[in-house]
């Protein structure tokens, strides 16, 4: 990470609050505001971050003993951080209401009593907020509780009146047995689909006896957490019974929020790992996953990237203490992996010098890759140039990772000047991209990767070999292959010079096919799943639906991914609108990133 003088001012914590406003600062943006200065070797935003990370959903509850043990805080800095929070915290207490809060079956019982010991049958209505403060308990009949009695009007007449967001309904039972009657269930069945029509959701119906209790919410809803959602996100017993089969529930958090991207200093003569251009990049979604990943996984010491592509999002989390799995099967993003965040090291003196050679090389004559893509994806000069310079890769290089250096500044280079659209499926039919090839030094802060490890295998394989505490998969959503869209830069990276056919030049893919992207994507995605070894997972996948374009389409539902992670333990969703890549023939409307989060549990 660069020093915060290093980052561009228009990026720093205070200057984009004052710029932008606190809803584009992350959290721990707006903590490293608090905090004012780093430690020695790590900048504010890498000590803000680290506490986020350590203490997440715990982070209200810090004591000064807490932040004390980490390395760099002090007693006046800690200090300062508690007095802040609970100065919140008091003032956050002083402006909640003293009325009743109905968040369980249990709040409604306890406000119940009375009706136990009645001799008639009792229909009570409590009418809640959107905060779930009762807003007035009711009587709504009284005798032999009747399907044909019970009028919705008699409920939701008075819920228009207060305004509510939500109704709690309990029902005594004289004979001492809870158990819910046929007619109980009917006249739960009518309310439910009055209260649908009237937008109010009926949260509950609890039936009280001098033998127990029964919650129609509680015994439904498959949840392990019974209490009453609030906050106009209710769920109702609507939801309950539609979900009952199967048995979970979709609670999707959705996020409002404005990122910005964290743009990296430029500096002239180099580039970025985010310098280049691939489908389903994370790079503007980083902010989005660095939140939740804060806010879910408490103190993680290792983060895999197992579908990595170009490999922004585990850069995002290499930090010293954090040991950064990265793997791809495409060689040309293997490459690329292997030189921002492995852990071995390059002599930098010496990869300058090559690469200052390698600009000069001699363009005059074609080879193999101008004969198959000058004038076509590139100008005739550009295709001579990069063919000429991957030949001379092969024979000026003495290690591998020199040798992968060198690939991906070629690779990146060979981006810059494509006459594409971002990817190789076909070419501009007008050749716009006349730029001349100029290979950059990549930029790498070689520092953060001593633990790193970099793998070039197929991630169902890979999963079996490791462990880490955190599991990020950004797999293929739809049948576009990678090695389709990528098949040129993958010619490049293996420069085995294979046979190519068609008019977009491609060369025999098989062996590099995904089965993410077949109809066995879900039994491998499974597979994948039940075979992890970590303590978090978190799951990239777009909610493509159904498209104009059938090949578009996501091959994994959404009801089969939560059914596999629930395997594993609870799921979470957390959805921000996001614009998708389209061909130019097809149209998504309500496009939408996700992030399915599962705390492993079994």
């Amino acid at each position: 990470m660069p020093r915060i003088k290093d980052i561009p001012k228009v990026d720093r914590p205070r200057e984009k609050f004052l710029k932008k406003g606190p809803d584009s600062l992350s959290k721990s943006e707006l903590l490293a505001i608090l905090l004012g200065s780093g430690i020695k070797g790590k900048n504010v935003k890498e000590l803000a971050g680290q506490i986020i990370r350590k203490f997440g959903a715990n982070f209200l509850d810090l004591t000064v003993n807490d932040l004390l043990e980490i390395k760099g805080i002090g007693q006046a800095k800690a200090l300062q951080i508690i007095s802040a929070l609970e100065l919140v915290k008091r003032f956050y207490l002083d402006s909640v209401p003293k009325e009743n809060v109905i968040i369980s079956a249990q709040n409604v019982i306890s406000l119940s009593s009375d009706l136990v010991d009645k001799k008639k049958e009792y229909l009570v209505c409590f009418y809640l907020n959107a905060r779930n403060v009762l807003l007035k308990k009711e009587i709504i009949s009284i005798g032999i509780l009747d399907k044909s009695l019970v009028h919705p009007r008699e409920i939701f007449g008075l819920a228009v009146e207060l305004r509510a967001a939500g109704v709690v309904l309990v029902h005594n039972h004289p004979s001492g047995n809870p158990a819910p009657s046929e007619n109980d269930k009917e006249i739960v069945n009518r309310i439910i689909e009055a209260g649908k029509i009237m937008g109010i959701n009926v949260i509950d119906f609890i039936i009280v006896a001098e033998q127990g209790e029964f919650s129609f919410f509680e015994k439904l809803n498959s949840q392990d957490s019974k209490l009453y959602v609030s906050d106009g996100i209710q769920y109702s017993l609507f939801d309950v019974f539609e979900t009952t089969s199967p048995a979970y529930a979709q609670i999707t958090q959705k996020s409002h929020k404005v990122y910005f991207s964290q743009r990296a200093r430029e500096t002239a003569g180099y580039f970025n790992i985010q310098n280049r251009r691939f489908l389903g990049n994370k790079y503007k979604l980083l902010g989005f996953i660095e939140d939740i990943v804060n806010e879910k996984c408490n103190g993680f010491n290792s983060f895999c990237d197992i579908f990595a592509g170009t490999g922004v999002v585990g850069e995002r989390f290499n930090e010293r203490n954090i040991k950064v799995i990265s793997n791809d099967i495409l060689t040309s993003n293997y490459v690329s992996l292997s030189t921002f965040l492995s852990a071995k090291q390059l002599n930098l003196k010496k990869l300058e010098e090559s690469i200052t050679y390698l600009n000069s090389v001699d363009t005059k004559s074609d080879n193999y890759f101008s004969e198959h893509y000058g004038n076509t994806y590139f100008t005739l000069e550009n295709a001579r140039k990069i063919g000429a310079i991957r030949e001379k890769i092969d024979d000026i290089t003495e290690n591998e990772e020199e040798k992968n250096a060198l690939i991906t500044s070629l690779i990146y280079a060979t981006d810059k000047v494509a006459n594409t659209v971002g990817h190789y499926d076909a070419y501009r039919k007008i050749l716009d991209s006349v730029q001349p090839l100029k290979l950059l030094i990549p930029k790498i802060v070689s520092e953060n990767n001593s633990n790193n490890e970099v793998f070039h295998e197929d991630a169902n394989t890979l999963i079996r070999k490791i462990n880490c505490d955190v599991l990020y998969i950004d797999p293929p959503y739809n049948s576009r292959q990678y090695c389709d869209a990528y098949h040129l830069l993958e010619n490049l990276a293996r420069w085995t010079k294979p046979t190519v056919f068609g008019k977009a030049g491609k060369m025999d893919r098989s062996n590099l096919k995904s089965s993410y992207c077949l109809r066995s994507a879900t039994k491998v995605f499974d597979d994948l799943i039940r075979n992890a070894n970590c303590k978090h997972i978190l799951i990239s996948y777009n909610n493509t639906g159904e498209s104009k374009n059938g090949r578009s389409n996501a091959r994994i539902s959404d009801n089969e991914l939560i059914r596999i992670l629930k395997n594993k333990g609870e799921v979470e969703i957390f959805e921000r609108d996001y614009k998708a890549f389209t061909t130019g023939k097809s149209e998504t409307n309500g496009h939408a990133e996700r992030i399915f989060y599962c705390k492993v549990t079994n």
